[in-house]
């Protein structure tokens, strides 16, 4: 049986936590992923490493998209942290908007978290025949979601369709094991969150 994919896209001031719980909690349930950084046009670019919110510096698996292209980007779920200027990044990057709208189109998930949403919501106003769904995010963002007519909810987790979006880093690893529980089952879920001693399990 081939393995799930997931691509996690990571930015200088993406939230720690939201992005290493997501790679964490995917690998121990068997996925294979692949982060990929998105560089601003003026940020260092001859440098390894992405320094994350609170100054974790990591090395992605890509640096940036081969050909500035969207359509060489493939997985069963595209994965967005939060962090403000992280999701800034994200939200004003032409790849980055054309990836989501693909993966949309195409029918495949979509993951959110916290300012990540802000993301998803660039996205539809690029490409309006996308449509909007239900989604919550960090409180910071919410009135600019709603302000551009999205539906809006304030769960820890909200599911529409293929898009899961969350609020932030204390709902990351909700947010994560219902990506597994989606895309793999209850069963893969619960035996990725036994081992690791969550709420749900004690």
């Amino acid at each position: 049986m081939t393995k799930p994919s997931a691509v996690i896209l990571v930015a200088d001031g993406s939230e720690e936590i939201e992005f290493v719980t997501a790679f964490d909690v995917l690998v121990r349930a068997g996925f294979n992923v692949r982060s990929i950084a998105v560089r601003r046009a003026d940020a260092q670019q001859n440098r390894a490493w992405v320094e994350l919110s609170r100054g974790l510096k990591i090395i992605p698996d890509q640096d940036g998209f081969a050909n500035s292209n969207a359509d060489d980007i493939e997985s069963d779920i595209l994965i967005i942290p939060g962090g403000g200027p992280g999701a800034k990044t994200l939200s004003e990057d032409k790849v980055t908007l054309e990836l989501l709208h693909r993966c949309r189109r195409e029918g495949k998930w979509i993951a959110c978290i916290c300012a990540g949403t802000t993301a998803l919501v660039a996205s539809a106003s690029s490409f309006p025949e996308q449509g909007k769904v239900k989604v919550t995010s960090h409180p910071s963002v919410k009135d600019e979601i709603v302000a551009k007519g999205w539906e809006y909810e304030e769960e820890r987790v909200v599911v529409d369709g293929k898009v899961i979006t969350s609020r932030g880093p204390g709902t990351a690893l909700l947010w994560a094991l219902t990506i597994v529980e989606l895309i793999c089952g209850k069963e893969k879920r619960m035996e990725v969150e036994g081992p690791m001693i969550t709420s749900t399990v004690l």
